[in-house]
């Protein structure tokens, strides 16, 4: 075993002879005990973070698109330029949806907002699974027979007062025309339809308060124009690979077309979490550095309780180099003892938290959860086992370098 090592570790578990710690001792413990809390904190910060995005990622999952292909200029893309063939022959892919979005008008019962009509194939019910999120009225689009209906966000829903159950309302609809405005009849400009609406979804507050899901076949006819779309999305099944998936699409389309994955369809959204969670880690290391300043003093008074040692050893043969290095190790000693117990003590409050939901979450109106969400990573536990790890280091250089100077003046 190494020499500086094993004398490091006879310091960190030194009591004296009469029983109890000593001085030194007892300020190390603390020191480790400041380690072990601010271990604990990264880490179950970190895993809120990253149970928040969880989350969300999860209530947007029913409707966003696993990918997603858009032009890479222009707003629309024309059918004709899609090879569909090739699109179908994807491994693990689910099912694909032509959809088209624009601002309209909405009128229902007296009251109008503008909106975001996003219209959506056939498809698009049987491979997104929204059929949870509806929270008034039925999940339907059209009819064998080819009969419209809306299905509108809960924000707008709210808004204009659609209900699902009057069947004397319908919502009116004006979309804007392709071509020129004839300023003698600007309503010419715009497609105006009547839709029932059947059901009301709630996805998130964003959506809700942006989307009416239209049949593209109805908003096809509104406009008479059946040669362009908005977008194509992708569903996956289970277990795919989203990143070969979207390798491959993007070999099959080529560069006229861009691929956004589900993260970069809300890419701000997720910048702002990631940025937020990065800022909380840097704010608790600087908390955490210190209180890990407490190592230092105890390691600079350890040199001094242990200078006659150190100049018995030294008269064995203990250079300055290994004297310095006794009291890196010490310093290591303290780190990683406290971030490991303080990892198993930040495991210990997730699974609880996860389990028993012991912290509520106070919020307004319907939510799908009562509690914090946490979720653990093994990358988090790794990057505050390492940080720790470097404090220890960071905060043993200068007791060491006071060992080896004091060595090298004997």
């Amino acid at each position: 075993m190494n020499l500086s090592f094993k004398i490091a570790s006879r310091y960190f578990f030194s009591r004296k002879r009469q029983g109890g710690f000593n001085a030194v001792s007892l300020i190390s413990y603390i020191s480790l005990l400041g380690y072990a809390v601010g271990a604990a904190a990264l880490l179950i910060i970190l895993s809120v973070f990253n149970g928040f995005e969880g989350l969300f990622t999860k209530m947007y999952s029913n409707f966003d698109a696993d990918l997603k292909v858009l032009p890479v200029s222009g707003k629309y893309i024309y059918l004709k330029d899609l090879p569909s063939s090739q699109i179908l022959q994807i491994k693990g892919l689910k099912g694909y949806t032509a959809t088209w979005e624009e601002n309209a008008l909405l009128r229902y019962n007296g009251k109008q907002t503008i909106a975001t009509i996003k219209a959506v194939d056939k498809n698009y019910l049987q491979i997104n699974p929204l059929d949870s999120n509806v929270v008034l009225g039925e999940m339907l689009l059209e009819t064998e027979t080819d009969s419209a209906f809306a299905l509108v966000g809960s924000g707008l829903a709210y808004q204009l007062g659609v209900d699902p159950g009057n069947q004397f309302n319908y919502l009116g609809i004006y979309l804007p025309k392709k071509g020129k405005v004839d300023m003698l009849d600007p309503t010419g400009a715009f497609a105006h339809g009547l839709v029932f609406p059947a059901g009301v979804f709630s996805v998130q507050e964003e959506v809700d308060n942006k989307f009416v899901l239209l049949p593209l076949s109805y908003v096809f006819n509104l406009l008479e124009d059946t040669s362009r779309i908005s977008s194509i999305e992708f569903r996956l099944l289970p277990g795919t690979n989203m990143a070969l998936a979207r390798t491959e699409l993007m070999g099959i389309l080529g560069s006229k077309f861009l691929v956004k994955n589900r993260f970069e369809q809300r890419e701000s959204f997720f910048k702002v979490m990631q940025s937020e969670k990065t800022i909380s880690y840097f704010i608790l290391v600087f908390i955490l550095l210190i209180a890990a300043f407490n190592t230092i003093g105890s390691l600079y008074m350890l040199v001094i309780e242990k200078r006659t040692d150190m100049q018995v050893l030294a008269s064995m043969g203990l250079n300055a180099n290994q004297a310095a290095a006794i009291f890196v190790y010490q310093g290591l000693w303290i780190a990683v003892t406290g971030g490991i117990l303080g990892i198993i003590l930040g495991l210990g409050v997730c699974l609880g938290q996860q389990e028993f939901g012991w912290v509520a979450l106070q919020t307004s109106g319907n939510t799908l959860i009562s509690a914090y969400p946490v979720l653990v990573k093994w990358q988090d536990a790794l990057q505050v086992f390492f940080t720790l790890l470097a404090m220890g280091i960071i905060t043993s250089l200068y007791p060491a370098f006071k060992a080896k100077s004091m060595l090298k003046e004997r």
